[in-house]
């Protein structure tokens, strides 16, 4: 008996130990994969103690001044642009006093095929006129893949040699890959969206222009560059379409339509506005009944036509009649005195 229950503890310490040990083979497995997996075309590379900095671009111009690719996803007849820096000893220039780095960026790599490419740039370009005996510098490597290379994984890195130090090596970058497909683009697809669809007036009267906004933006890129025809619907009918606009990456613009009684009619209704998967309830009333004016509105007394007093009328009368009565007792009087 206690030897079975000794047998049973020994087992399992024995199993939590290989379970244990099964975790951390996992966790080293899942670490090693982690650090030998490449680095995507839009972040850039370092070489140890950050040497040398490479990124994979689309565009790049000037120190710092690069369109780092959305993936890395390369169509062919196209050109790899990679963006370096590095930071080489400095040699004064003797005509113009400066004090310039030299550095050769080497690009070497693997093709799907296993053949090797290669391409270089060197550069001495100031990003500052300070007399320091070290400075950085960049460089532009340009590769251009065929319009029927290989599809597939290009492997490659990138060497900094420093020729003011014979050409000692100064930095090197990991591994990098980009790919090449038939379908890949430089740039983001396209992608509309609409936003912010308006209505005025809203109610609105029936025969009134009625005056429809929405957004529009480019969320996306030009990669598969084409126009966008934007279309509005009343009650799933298309009655208005725009010209088609043409917006660059993140480019937003705003379109309008116009709807009159030809578009709405004259009942009153509720009409269901569409566009770009946006809607809004436009409300049609009918016309506000028109005034009609009171009878006698502005006289005295309320009375119309023939029938209408003059303002005053009454009090001149009885200042008449007043007088007349006066007039007649002073002669009635006179009589009386002869």
């Amino acid at each position: 008996m206690y030897s079975y229950i000794i047998t049973s503890i020994m087992h399992k310490k024995v199993m939590r130990k290989k379970v244990q040990l099964l975790v951390a083979v996992v966790v080293c497995i899942v670490l090693l994969s982690a650090s030998m997996m490449p680095a995507l075309a839009s972040d850039p590379v370092y070489g140890p103690g950050k040497s040398i900095k490479a990124v994979i671009c689309v565009e790049a111009k000037e120190y710092k001044d690069y369109v780092p690719h959305y993936n890395d996803h390369f169509p062919q007849g196209s050109t790899v642009k990679i963006y370096v820096e590095a930071e080489g000893k400095t040699k004064k220039d003797m005509k113009t006093g400066d004090y310039k780095p030299s550095i050769k960026f080497t690009m070497t790599g693997t093709r799907p095929t296993g053949a090797t490419f290669t391409a270089s740039t060197s550069s001495s370009k100031l990003i500052n006129y300070d007399s320091t005996h070290y400075k950085e510098t960049y460089g532009i490597i340009s590769f251009s893949i065929g319009k029927n290379d290989k599809i597939g994984d290009y492997r490659f890195r990138v060497e900094a040699t420093d020729s003011n130090k014979g050409g000692e090596l100064i930095g090197r970058t990991p591994y990098m890959h980009f790919y090449v497909y038939e379908d890949a683009t430089l740039y983001p697809p396209i992608n509309y969206t609409y936003s912010n669809l308006t209505i005025e007036p809203n109610p609105a009267v029936v025969g009134t222009t009625v005056t429809v906004t929405v957004n529009v933006t480019n969320l996306g890129g030009k990669g598969n560059w084409k126009g966008e025809t934007v279309y509005l619907d009343v009650n799933g009918t298309e009655v208005k379409a725009t010209k088609t606009l043409k917006l660059e990456n993140n480019e937003n613009t705003t379109v309008t339509f116009r709807l009159t009684k030809k578009e709405l009619g004259e009942v009153p209704a509720n009409f269901n506005i569409s566009i770009g998967g946006l809607n809004e309830t436009l409300m049609l009333q009918e016309k506000a009944p028109t005034a009609t004016p009171t009878p006698g509105a502005g006289t005295t007394g309320g009375a119309t036509g023939d029938n209408r007093k003059v303002p005053g009328f009454t009090a001149v009368t009885a200042i008449a009649a007043f007088t007349f009565v006066l007039i007649y007792q002073c002669r009635a009087q006179k009589r009386r005195d002869r």
